[in-house]
């Protein structure tokens, strides 16, 4: 909930680095209320202010560089009609997801998001990055209304995407990632028609990803699959204290 300072803390990510994180509310923030904002943020002890901005608003992108907020990623929003009944099968080597698969998705997770805004973050440890990506992979394969899709060439999970419904007829894509050493082989755009075809048998019409905009395989990856563009976010971090002066 977004309280009348314009943020809200984040309490999972807060207890997961140890450190007082919250998010600043997009349609609160303006050049009028950045120091609103900051003075409530100092009084609540927030360390970390996170902030989404639609990267064409070019008032709020110079507000939130002169308040010295730090650009970490460049979030874009991709969707596509869910695929008809006909091309719902699992291609081969495409999977759902079983228990006995986490301990290979959560080595595959611990170095396969290197380019995430909280890798892009020194304020963040790798370790706690690697930690949070092995935990978010363990639990979608453990989540009632979400799914993964796996890559299984042979015995062992080389390569996962979660899916998720965000909202009746709207399904989401999250994590993408194959294992370093299986990568060029075509799974990728395997497990992406597997997940579009689990997502829309759960009813949705419209599929919807987030990728980062230096992720340039993702950003391929998605278009041949017939994503295309909706939105482009800047995504900010501002660690109270240490605000840029320059």
């Amino acid at each position: 909930m977004i309280d009348r300072s314009g943020f809200s803390l984040l309490e999972w990510d807060s207890n997961f680095f140890e450190r007082r994180i919250a998010r600043v509310a997009e349609s609160e923030f303006s050049a009028r209320s950045v120091q609103r904002l900051l003075g409530g943020a100092r009084d609540e002890a927030i360390e970390c202010l996170y902030l989404l901005v639609d990267a064409r608003d070019s008032g709020k992108v110079q507000a939130a560089e002169e308040a010295g907020f730090r650009l970490v990623d460049v979030r874009v929003t991709r969707e596509r009609e869910a695929p008809g009944e006909e091309d719902r099968n699992l291609p081969a080597n495409i999977d759902l997801g079983r228990a006995e698969d986490i301990p290979h998705l959560r080595a595959i997770a611990k170095k396969s998001h290197t380019d995430s805004r909280f890798y892009q973050d020194p304020e963040f440890p790798t370790q706690r990055c690697d930690a949070l990506y092995e935990i978010w992979i363990e639990n979608a394969c453990n989540g009632s209304s979400a799914g993964v899709v796996v890559a299984r060439p042979k015995s062992r999970a080389v390569g996962y995407v979660t899916c998720e419904i965000q909202e009746p007829g709207l399904g989401g894509l999250g994590l993408v990632a194959v294992a370093a050493d299986e990568a060029g082989r075509g799974y990728g755009g395997g497990m992406i028609k597997g997940a579009m075809g689990w997502l829309a048998d759960k009813g949705c019409t419209r599929i919807r990803v987030v990728t980062q905009a230096r992720n340039i395989n993702a950003t391929r990856l998605y278009e041949t699959n017939g994503f295309r563009t909706i939105s482009v976010e800047n995504s900010y971090h501002l660690w109270l204290g240490k605000e840029s002066t320059d």
